[in-house]
């Protein structure tokens, strides 16, 4: 062995080696360095690919010697075009082979460990292989294999495993993340590859050693995330890096790698010439040549490339722009109505929205027409009773039938809303109509007037026509081509060039000197004017022109540094919206070529960034980038650069130089999906004290196609999104440079002979569906289960498998389309037909299921069509309380032009109120995203300006603009209040109602439409009752003034109202829920709009109070009082059927807000945002805290219960302290309505991912996972109703809900100037309204007869009192207390002063005692006799009417009084669901409500329990028992007893047993009711697919003598 030989491998001289020892060690050798080259690249450290090393030589010198050793053979023929990265599981597809990479343990995996993943469904036995091939129509011809990964090339003899790359199996024991990496720059070590059978890479000289001692390993502490992860496709992210960033800055032309840095230039400037004059050059490689437009070469066969020249003597005169239009209006006239809403359209018309369900169960209703304004004469109304299932038009005619029988020829009538200018719509139903159902919940009958159907005039001809920049500020491009200044700028240039070329002939140096650096700042001015952007070829060239030393050097190098100065204003002009443009030198003659042609890789090159934030420059040291391919959310491939970038000022102005090049070889170009995006990141190192931090600082996101499906080739200037939050949101449009702040990356895209397009795709075959129940049962209920999960980011592999292969099966499953969607992977051309044949047969989708393919996750244009064309089947009032969402949809649509905004134009026409809907909608994104999302906001801009322009309603543009004057106004009001903040509440009070007051003065010369309620005719303030509320924000009541009612709002600044908006959204979504399942919760929805920038307006909802102002009633001490809530109740209701009515709204809405607050996790809940109506309707406002954002108070959570159930609650439902059968509803409610929405969780959860990106605080990923885990999914229906009625019971029994009131009352009590009670001296505190004389009759005689104990709760002797009314034969009977006769002589003797004293209070000891009522009756008597000997002024004032007023306990006041010695005449019932499951042995046994115990001899409620037994059991083994419930007739237990390894044969030779016993102590527990229930009848049920038999209901239970 030679000397050198030995050396290399450390051996001794003398020692031999024989030739197969000798090949032997070689191969050893390769492989131990090939490990240690791997485990350097893995273990984080150093991992740049450096082209100049210390090492390099020796290193390259043992590669070659171990290359000879090998003898490897000459490199195979490339292999053939693989059009797909994965096909179907089609037995005629190709399995793709790839190694199998360990799933990543990155650290966002572990950001939602509180949440427990549902369990999965136990997979069939037989599908827990390989699935076998399934027949399937295909008519796609198998492809080979793709490569393998450059990065870690195999033998592809000895595939490790079968499963594709992509579809590394994922981990689930992992917890939920709702996020999705674009990158992490370091890659664990979970993620290394472990393949001793592994060789080199093909190409070996691209493997290069690592310099520790070049460069600082880089460890960054962030992470990029985008929303809307699937984690089945980027879990193993990390494996998908096919190679760092190649630097280009350190590799030489002269490198003998396989790949020179001359061919990589060449690939993106087709008119590259190696640099001549090397020493000229001061940078370390030739910039690329920007060369967009000109003529491609020509390929000539052998090693060098041939390069001709057009020899042009350019000038800068030469350089003339001309028109050109602006890219993206151009794409904003292909918007058009496409026609595919069904409904009837009226544009010009404000038409009530309808539903899918009816609102009432009632068969028929009272209706009251009245005649509008516009009619003459009689302005009653008359009341009819009308079907819910008639028709509006048939209505209408009847009304015309009583006021107008003659109705004139031509002239077309509707029915509008009372009040509004909304008509229902003529062939909708009266049940169907939302407005119907607002009546009934509020109590009213339905009102309607009627109108002639046509156009108001409102404004003059003159004023019909109002600019488009008058209505508003506008949205624009800050950054665009001015021809004006770049044209001066121009010949300012050409003048000192001239200078300069005629002190070049000159030869004087001084005048050189001087004429060259007036050249230079011209120049500067000119990159100053275009963004600052400095291209490095440009300046180059410069310099040599003005470094030229001979005559003909001068010429040349002008034309060069002209040329590149043409290059560059032509790029500048194609990256920003400018209506400018160069045209080209030469016309390019370029054919175009199907994307299926190509088979080679994307190539990129990632030059600068330039026009850096001084912010960069002064607090971050290094720069890294990472370059990322996704298709959605999906992952494609990726790079990163490890080799830290520094600013350098080597020209005019500062910037970082990059020269990385990346050839992204996992996928080749025909693979690639048609919306595939490339996304380049950058992140910045800073150092404070001492601790380098890394930290994202900006990203650009750029489709790989045009709107014209053209693939992108050539120079770009791509503006950087600064991040101000870690998340990503790489959708929406091309991005144009808006603005100055912009940071600048300057890339280049591999320039192609050809222009490639991707074609169109065709569905020449249609496919056959199949029967479902064809296939095995096993696999029908795994599917089954798939679907109801409805979880397709989480699906794993073997499900995609299963899914895509029965896809054909599921077509009469709308549910499914989702699934199968995501279990296909490869969205590429060859794969997007097969994709197409099943959407053509697929049965359609829900629109509230079809809301999810709008989600980025499903970017295929045609699949978003599809999904548009199932939401326009949706009813109105869907449509209308969708188009929020459907305008955030808007976001991830590529290009301006798609079948969403088509859409969205469309809805514009339906009526009136969706185009202003749409408006407001669109205008307040455009005030919140206008600096975080610029081409978003200005994508809202432009449509909504087409929608104005393009409506045929000729008033609708002076209509905004008035709207837009409004709020002004009341902006400016609020403002004037806010300059004296010294002032006080009267003194703002008076200003307010004086600015108001000049207000409505203007708007009884313009009517004005709400934006909040546009078909409300504004026509005044009422200022009188306008008001200041008492909060931080000191929003404004406004009462507008109507035509025939009125319309009362809230309007904030500086408060983000969207939260309150989304809130309300979600409540409404709730709310059709239920109703569509046939529950109504009664739930008070309000409108909340915002109109800008924090700003908006809310409706408010009348003749309600806060819970803090009702318990005022009752003073400071109120909060403590059980009972204020439900006197106040009955205070205002003074019936018994209106109490009753009163009551069941309670607790229906109560249920409904006690699921709505749990779910969205709605915290800061205290007395003043919970509200009670006069009619019993439950409600809250204020959503400032949600999704878990709970209110803190000293580093302490204040919302410690799940949601609000207090006991004044309790007491109303219940009627007092005694749980009742209501307290069992109310629970039903509860639970029921909770598992609806835990069967709809994909309605819930769809409205929340589309809102992630919407930057509304508190909606993000993680609020997505909030709602999950909330909804209880891992757990049964049955399971889920013991859980919360849980729940309920800890609610109730908590006290941190009280001592928050208290807190809260406190606060309030400190800072109120006036008093802090709400009692009136005009009125009596036990009554709600004043009464007359008029209004109930003359009152002849009164006399107190008797007094009676009663309990209302708490004990209390009230006085029979005899009135006697004029012209009424039979006396009414109130009962009034002591206490009450007390207040009626203060109030009189405050308002009259001479009215004596003649009541006397009685004993100073104990008063409520039977001995002290019996001689204050006498008081009374004598005190009645003394009053109506009064003057008519005093004992016929409304005071004494109000009092002797008939009540709700006076008609019924034997509800009130004890009685405790009565016994239920009903027979004890228990609610039980008894279930049995044959797959598990398992019968369970569900104890829900039990109504009429009886009483105790005691004369007690029974501490109630059950025991359940299967009989017979003589050992009484099988005895199971509930809790406790103490106190009540009607115990609520909501348990679940459950029997394991129950074998089915018992169910026909059993019986189960149900006993009721009373807990009366140890010594004292006896059984008072029992049941017994054979099971035979449970056998007898019918088996569902779960293998569950179910026997439920009511069982009557006897007495246990």
């Amino acid at each position: 062995m030679s000397d050198e030989k030995s050396k290399i491998y450390g051996l001794d001289k003398k020692q031999t080696m024989s030739d197969d020892e000798e090949l032997q060690f070689a191969i050893e050798l390769s492989k131990q360095t090939f490990k240690d080259e791997e485990n350097k690249r893995l273990s984080g450290v150093n991992d740049l690919i450096r082209f100049e090393s210390p090492e390099e030589p020796k290193r390259r010198e043992q590669i070659d010697h171990i290359k000879s050793l090998y003898n490897v053979a000459p490199p195979t023929a490339a292999p053939a075009p693989f059009y797909g990265f994965r096909q179907s599981f089609d037995d005629s597809s190709p399995v793709v082979t790839s190694p199998v990479f360990a799933s990543s343990s990155l650290p966002y995996q572990n950001a939602f460990n509180f949440i427990e993943p549902p369990p999965r469904p136990p997979k069939p036995l037989s599908l827990r292989g390989h699935f076998p091939p399934s027949p399937s129509i295909s008519y796609l011809r198998e492809s080979p294999a793709p490569p393998l990964p450059p990065r870690l090339n195999r033998q592809t003899s000895q595939p490790t495993s079968s499963t594709p790359l992509r579809f590394s199996q994922p981990n689930f024991t992992l917890q939920r993340n709702e996020l999705s990496p674009i990158k992490p720059f370091d890659i664990s070590s979970s993620t290394s590859i472990t393949d001793t059978s592994s060789s080199f890479r093909e190409d070996t000289s691209m493997l290069l050693e690592q310099s520790s001692s070049s460069v600082s390993p880089y460890q960054p502490s962030t992470h990029l995330y985008v929303p809307y992860r699937m984690m089945n496709m980027n879990q193993s992210y990390g494996a998908l890096l096919n190679g760092d960033l190649i630097d280009l800055s350190t590799m030489h032309s002269e490198d003998n790698s396989n790949v020179s840095l001359d061919e990589i230039w060449r690939e993106f400037d087709p008119l590259y010439i190696k640099p001549i004059f090397a020493n000229e050059n001061n940078s370390n490689m030739p910039p690329i040549q920007y060369s967009y437009n000109k003529t491609p070469l020509n390929n000539v066969p052998g090693s060098t490339i041939k390069v001709e020249v057009e020899k042009q003597e350019l000038t800068v005169a030469s350089i003339k722009l001309i028109d050109s239009p602006d890219p993206i209006e151009v794409q904003m006239k292909k918007i058009r109505n496409r026609g595919l809403i069904r409904i009837e359209k009226n544009p010009d018309f404000f038409i009530a929205p309808t539903v899918d369900y009816m609102t009432t169960c009632a068969d028929s209703l009272k209706v009251e027409v009245y005649r509008d304004h516009r009619w003459r004469g009689d302005t009653n109304s008359r009341a009819t009773t009308c079907d819910i299932n008639e028709t509006i038009g048939f209505i209408t005619k009847h009304a015309l039938a009583w006021y107008e029988p003659n109705i004139e020829e031509g002239k077309k009538y509707g029915l509008k809303i009372y009040g509004l200018n909304q008509f229902l719509a003529n062939d909708s139903l009266l049940g169907s109509n939302l407005y119907t159902g607002h009546c009934l919940l509020h109590g009213d009958d339905v009102k309607l007037e009627l109108s002639l159907f046509e156009k108001d005039r409102r404004f003059s001809e003159v004023d019909f026509y109002e600019p488009w920049s008058s209505m508003k500020s506008q949205l624009r491009y800050a950054t665009f081509v001015d021809k004006e200044d770049v044209e001066h700028t121009l010949e300012h240039l050409e003048q000192e060039m001239t200078s300069y070329e005629s002190a070049f002939d000159e030869g004087s140096t001084l005048l050189i000197s001087q004429a060259s650096q007036k050249v230079k700042q011209v120049v500067k001015l000119l990159c100053k004017i275009l963004h600052e952007i400095v291209p490095e070829k440009m300046y180059i060239e410069m310099q040599k022109y003005l470094a030229a030393t001979t005559d003909e050097q001068l010429n040349q190098r002008r034309s060069d540094f002209v040329r590149e100065l043409r290059n560059f204003l032509e790029i500048y002009c194609r990256c920003t919206v400018s209506r400018y443009m160069l045209p080209p030198l030469v016309q390019p003659e370029k054919a175009k070529e199907e994307l299926l042609l190509h088979n080679d890789n994307i190539q990129i090159i990632l030059n600068s960034v330039q026009s850096i934030p001084e912010e960069w420059i002064r607090n971050y040291s290094e720069f890294y980038l990472s370059l990322d391919v996704y298709y959605g959310t999906q992952a494609l491939d990726g790079h990163s650069n490890r080799s830290p970038k520094k600013v350098q000022i080597d020209s005019f102005f500062p910037k970082i130089p990059l020269d990385l090049y990346a050839k992204l070889k996992r996928l080749k170009l025909c693979m690639y999906p048609r919306e595939t995006r490339i996304i380049v990141s950058i992140s910045g190192t800073s150092k404070v004290d001492n601790v380098e931090t890394t930290q994202i600082l900006a990203y650009c996101s750029v489709p790989l196609f045009d709107e014209n499906s053209a693939l992108r080739q050539g120079p770009y200037f791509l503006p950087l999104t600064i991040l101000k939050k870690n998340l990503l949101k790489p959708f929406g449009p091309y991005p144009y440079i808006k603005d100055a702040r912009d940071p600048i990356l300057t890339m280049s895209l591999k320039v192609w002979d050809t222009d490639i397009y991707f074609p169109k795709v065709s569905v020449d075959m249609q496919c056959i569906p199949q029967d479902f129940s064809m296939l095995d049962l096993e696999t029908q209920e795994y599917l089954l289960e798939l679907i109801e999960r409805q979880d397709p980011s989480n699906l794993e592999y073997d499900d995609q498998e299963l899914i895509w292969q029965k896809r054909l099966y599921m077509t009469n499953q709308p549910e499914a389309l989702p699934l199968v969607l995501s279990s296909l992977t490869d969205w590429s051309f060859v794969f997007l037909a097969q994709v197409y044949q099943i959407l053509e047969v697929w049965a359609p989708l829900r629109p509230e299921i079809a809301m999810q393919l709008l989600l980025p996750q499903y970017p295929d244009e045609r699949i978003r069509s599809y999904a548009v064309r199932w939401l326009s089947t949706g009813s109105t009032d869907f449509l209308y309380n969708t188009i929020a969402q459907f305008i955030e949809a808007l976001r991830f649509e590529l290009y301006e032009q798609s079948s969403l905004a088509d859409f969205i134009l469309e809805l514009s026409t339906v009526g009136l109120d969706f185009t202003y809907e749409l408006y407001w909608q669109f205008q307040q994104r455009v005030d919140h995203c206008s600096i975080d999302d610029f081409p978003y906001a200005f994508r809202c801009q432009n449509l909504q300006q087409k929608i104005i322009d393009e409506h045929n309603n000729s008033e609708l543009r002076r209509d905004v603009k008035l709207q837009h004057e409004l709020l002004s106004e009341l902006d400016s009001i609020q403002d004037d209040l806010r300059s004296r903040p010294n002032d006080s509440d009267q003194e703002k009070l008076f200003r307010l109602r004086t600015r108001l007051g000049i207000l409505d003065s203007k708007l009884l010369q313009n009517k004005v439409r709400l934006p909040i309620c546009p078909s409300f005719d504004c026509v005044g303030i009422r200022v009188d009752e306008c008001n200041i509320f008492n909060s931080n924000a000191k929003p404004l009541k406004i009462v507008f003034r109507g035509m025939t009612s009125d319309y009362a709002i809230i309007h904030k600044r500086d408060d983000d109202m969207r939260q309150d908006a989304f809130v309300m959204k979600m409540v409404n979504e709730m709310d059709r829920i239920w109703k569509s399942n046939n529950l109504d919760l009664r739930i008070i929805t309000f409108r909340v709009m915002p109109v800008g920038f924090k700003r908006g307006m809310g409706e408010l909802v009348s003749n309600c109070a806060t819970l803090l102002e009702i318990q005022k009633e009752d003073g400071l001490t109120g909060v403590l009082n059980h009972e204020v809530l439900r006197k106040w109740l009955m205070k205002h209701n003074s019936s018994e059927f209106t109490y009753k009515q009163a009551l069941d709204n309670f607790i229906r809405s109560c249920a409904g807000w006690c699921i709505v607050t749990y779910v969205l996790g709605i915290g800061d809940r205290h007395n003043d945002n919970i509200l009670f109506t006069k009619k019993g309707h439950v409600f809250h406002i204020d959503f400032g805290k949600y999704m878990g954002d709970w209110q803190m108070a000293g580093g302490f959570r204040r919302d410690r219960v799940p949601f609000v159930f207090t006991s004044e609650m309790f007491y109303v439902i219940n009627g007092g302290k005694t749980q009742t059968i209501n307290y069992q509803k109310f629970i039903d409610y509860c639970c029921k309505a909770f598992n609806y929405l835990r069967r709809n969780k994909n309605i819930l959860t769809n409205l929340l991912r589309i809102m992630v990106c919407s930057d509304i605080p508190g909606i993000n990923a993680d609020s997505i996972a909030f709602v999950e885990k909330n909804l209880m999914l891992n757990l049964s229906e049955t399971a889920a109703t013991i859980q919360f009625t849980e729940m309920i019971q800890n609610s109730l029994n908590s006290t941190s809900t009280r001592l928050n009131f208290v807190a809260h009352t406190f606060a309030q009590f400190m800072s109120s100037s006036s008093s802090f009670t709400n009692r009136d001296d005009n009125k009596l505190s036990f009554v709600p309204e004043l009464y007359t004389m008029k209004t109930d009759g003359p009152i002849i005689t009164v006399r107190a007869l008797s007094f009676e104990k009663c309990f209302i709760p708490h004990k209390v002797y009230m006085y029979k009192i005899e009135v006697l009314r004029d012209n009424i034969t039979v006396p009414s009977y109130i009962y009034r207390s002591f206490a009450e006769f007390d207040e009626l002589h203060a109030k009189l003797r405050k308002r009259f002063p001479t009215f004596p004293a003649q009541l006397t209070t009685g004993s100073n000891m104990r008063s409520n005692v039977r001995a002290i009522a019996q001689k204050r009756i006498i008081d009374v008597q004598r005190f009645l006799r003394f009053l109506f000997s009064q003057s008519p002024e005093i004992c016929h004032c409304d005071l004494v009417y109000t009092f002797f007023h008939s009540l709700l306990r006076d008609n019924k006041c034997d509800t009130y009084i004890d009685t405790s010695d009565m016994h239920p005449t009903n027979s004890c019932q228990v609610y039980l669901k008894v279930q049995y499951n044959s797959n598990k042995e398992l019968l369970s046994v569900f104890v829900g409500h039990i109504k009429n115990l009886a009483i105790l001899q005691t004369g007690q409620a029974p501490d109630a329990y059950v025991k359940t037994y299967v009989r017979p059991d003589l050992q009484n083994y099988s005895k199971r028992k509930t809790q406790v419930v103490r106190g009540t007739q009607h115990p609520t237990f909501n348990q679940d007893l459950s029997y394991e390894h129950f074998p089915s044969n018992f169910l026909s030779t059993r019986v189960l047993e149900v006993s009721v016993w009373n807990n009366g102590g140890l010594m004292d527990k006896h059984k008072m009711y029992m049941v017994c229930i054979p099971l035979l009848k449970l056998n007898n049920m019918p088996e569902d697919r779960k293998s569950n038999r179910i026997l439920e209901g009511w069982f009557t239970c006897d007495k246990y003598i």
